[in-house]
């Protein structure tokens, strides 16, 4: 898959009564939620898992399995015979999402960073990494490896791939008060806006010979920095006027097509998941 939305979860105060009844007698209790039941277990056969009676406010969390390769149309259809009226429910999680073929998630996160945003995270596990580049309670914007996830799930989208490709992901999660458009008819609206606002792409410069000892000093000091913790890291270690200075000296913007390309691209995957199409990343250049 080459993106668009790759999670949606709605809430609702209703639900169609077959759905509540069958909840009620098969599900069970977990997370907050009296009766939660697998609805592609169950003789609907649904993409769905249902969270019924939230113990706090009654209300049910209906949340889509596999939304990626569903498109809207199916999504739609899916909903609309839980819900009965879309118009019920409301957006409570949303991600989406593009991928870049030809490049590996720490090659990305080495010159890749956001503007204006405070909080971040590095995650590393079995030889994989998740970056972080935004990371609030409602918003988080991450870097990772989708063809690692792929193929640990074994995933018919890795036939795709050849042994050694790497395929990047970045993804724009929304959750609870930061979603920008609630209601499901205005789904078509995530394409419309720019969902990566202050992300920007710059590499480090190689020194000229006849550098200042001190700039020679600093550029080992900020390349070491950027390859251990990544670029966006690395700029959170400077203020607004340092981090200034630092880019006139040493790190130009990216002219790289697929890379500035990205909010096109990220608009362009969503577009397609709108419109019910299904496509793998075609081989690039990334100018690594």
């Amino acid at each position: 898959m080459s993106g668009g939305i790759d999670k949606l979860i709605v809430m609702s105060n209703t639900i169609e009564k077959v759905f509540l009844h069958l909840a009620r007698e098969e599900g069970f209790a977990r997370g907050g939620y009296g009766n939660v039941i697998d609805l592609r277990k169950s003789r609907h056969n649904l993409p769905i898992i249902l969270h019924c009676d939230g113990r706090r406010n009654g209300m049910h969390k209906i949340e889509m399995v596999g939304v990626a390769h569903l498109g809207l149309r199916r999504t739609r259809k899916a909903l609309k015979m839980i819900l009965g009226d879309l118009s019920a429910a409301r957006i409570y999680r949303i991600d989406l999402c593009t991928d870049i073929l030809g490049i590996s998630v720490w090659d990305l996160a080495k010159i890749c960073s956001i503007n204006r945003v405070q909080n971040y995270k590095i995650y590393r596990s079995r030889g994989s990494v998740s970056c972080y580049l935004q990371c609030s309670a409602h918003k988080r914007i991450v870097l990772y490896d989708k063809a690692r996830q792929l193929k640990a799930q074994d995933n018919v989208s890795e036939n795709f791939l050849a042994e050694d490709d790497e395929l990047a992901r970045i993804e724009v999660q929304f959750s609870g008060g930061d979603v920008p458009f609630k209601e499901l008819r205005d789904l078509h609206r995530y394409a419309e806006i720019d969902l990566l606002p202050g992300m920007e792409f710059r590499r480090l410069i190689r020194l000229h010979s006849g550098a200042k000892p001190l700039h020679r000093l600093a550029f080992a000091g900020l390349e070491h920095s950027v390859k251990r913790y990544g670029l966006h890291a690395t700029r959170k270690r400077f203020s607004s006027p340092e981090w200034a200075y630092v880019m006139r000296l040493f790190l130009p913007m990216i002219d790289d097509a697929p890379l500035i390309d990205i909010r096109r691209r990220l608009k362009r995957s969503v577009e397609d998941w709108l419109e019910d199409r299904f496509r793998f990343p075609r081989l690039h250049s990334t100018g690594k």
